[in-house]
């Protein structure tokens, strides 16, 4: 694997000096492979120059040629097996990968795709790690937005190779880095970070008011758990006034034990952001937003319109992310019309469970958002209202961000242990 990637990433950087790609041509559009990064395509997320260190740090952990260990029955080729398995195959069916799979997966998307490294491709990631001092650091730390970022892909590297036990040797570099780019958090604390508002929320969707969102806080699954993600997350839900009951007494009954009752129009706004290290060795929750996920129940008893949605049951997705070249182009400078919308069939390696699997993000949604083929209906797709997960009114608009720099410090500790 090593060697056919260090030759597809060398095919990357010559088509890059011989064409600039834009942002749409750096991701596949045809049907067959949608979503997926185009093989040459130029990406510059942290410099203009594709040489600079940081761009060369991109290139070794953000791409990955490789066999994933499931292919999901949503992609267009394996139509024919979802049709076998009945109307749940394209979300739930799913088959070994085998050489035949192979794709360039990464790109500058929700998903870090590596899961480890050849001996050769270590060395190049130690060698670009090492170059990240200097001039490099200092044109690095003067953009606070970006620094932070990457700062965050280190670590979030340094994650998976814990997770997978790879590469031990790249824990001590990574670490390093990530150090070399930490900010006072006087600095990573200013709210000129913030990229995204919840009041932006009615610049995608007029209908939303957003003087009607309502945080919630609950108990995180690892997916939202910043241990593992290095995110925090926020959820917001909208409550239509024409419930049977309202946000505060369906919280309440959902807390005694009853079953939720989830109107139509019912939406959850979830956001993920940035908790960097600062220059101390804390972790400190800073404004950057990078993941903005929108969810609305348009009702499973409207055919048409549950035809319509993301699980094509009744439970609608719409999820912008935040590009890096965006953030470094605009300075920081930017609000939810600068994000990137992802489309229902894009295709992902998603490696949310631990295992990587090839599908789309539409199938991936639907996992854990459905009206049917599920033992919980009444959830309506929202199961932060179970029961376990304790959904209750913020406390503050603090507590989700220190919880999460709880959670980071956690994973700090274990990865400083391991990189000794």
């Amino acid at each position: 694997m090593g060697e056919r990637f260090t030759s597809i990433l060398a095919a990357v950087l010559a088509g890059a000096a011989m064409c600039v790609a834009t942002a749409q041509q750096r991701w596949i559009a045809s049907l067959s492979d949608r979503g997926l990064p185009a093989p040459g395509a130029r990406w510059l997320p942290w410099s203009d120059d594709e040489r600079h260190p940081a761009n060369r740090v991109f290139q070794l952990t953000f791409f990955v040629d490789f066999v994933p260990a499931e292919v999901g029955f949503a992609l267009p080729a394996e139509s024919t097996r979802a049709a076998e398995h009945g109307p749940d195959g394209r979300y739930f069916g799913k088959r070994a990968g085998g050489p035949a799979d192979r794709r360039l997966f990464g790109g500058d998307g929700l998903q870090l795709p590596r899961e480890s490294f050849s001996e050769s491709e270590a060395k190049a990631l130690r060698d670009a790690l090492d170059a990240l001092s200097g001039d490099a650091i200092l044109s690095l730390r003067a953009e606070t937005a970006a620094c932070a970022f990457l700062q965050c892909d280190l670590l979030r590297m340094a994650r998976r190779l814990l997770d997978t036990g790879s590469n031990p040797e790249l824990l001590a570099p990574l670490l390093q880095a990530a150090r070399r780019l930490a900010l006072p958090r006087a600095t990573l604390s200013d709210h000129e970070l913030s990229t995204f508002s919840i009041a932006q929320a009615a610049t995608i969707e007029p209908e939303i008011e957003p003087s009607r969102l309502v945080e919630i806080e609950r108990r995180s699954t690892r997916l939202f758990d910043a241990e593992h993600s290095l995110l925090w997350s926020r959820v917001f839900l909208e409550w239509p006034t024409t419930a049977t009951r309202q946000l505060r007494e369906e919280l309440a009954a959902v807390a005694a034990g009853e079953k939720p009752s989830v109107p139509v129009g019912a939406r959850a706004i979830l956001i993920q952001g940035i908790v960097a290290l600062d220059d101390q060795g804390k972790p400190c929750a800073t404004d950057l937003a990078i993941d903005v996920r929108l969810q609305r129940f348009v009702g499973a008893l409207d055919a048409l319109a549950a035809a319509a949605s993301t699980t094509r049951d009744g439970v609608d997705f719409r999820v912008f992310w935040l590009e890096r070249e965006t953030l470094r182009r605009l300075a920081g400078k930017t609000t939810i019309a600068d994000f990137r919308e992802l489309h229902d069939d894009d295709q992902v390696l998603f490696r949310d469970y631990g295992t990587p699997k090839h599908t789309t993000l539409s199938a991936q949604c639907t996992l854990c958002h459905r009206t049917s083929g599920t033992p919980e209906p009444e959830l309506a797709g929202f199961p932060l209202l179970r029961k376990h997960a304790q959904p209750r009114i913020a406390s503050s608009p603090r507590a989700r961000m220190e919880l999460a720099e709880r959670q980071f410090a956690t994973f700090f500790a274990e990865l400083e242990a391991a990189a000794k």
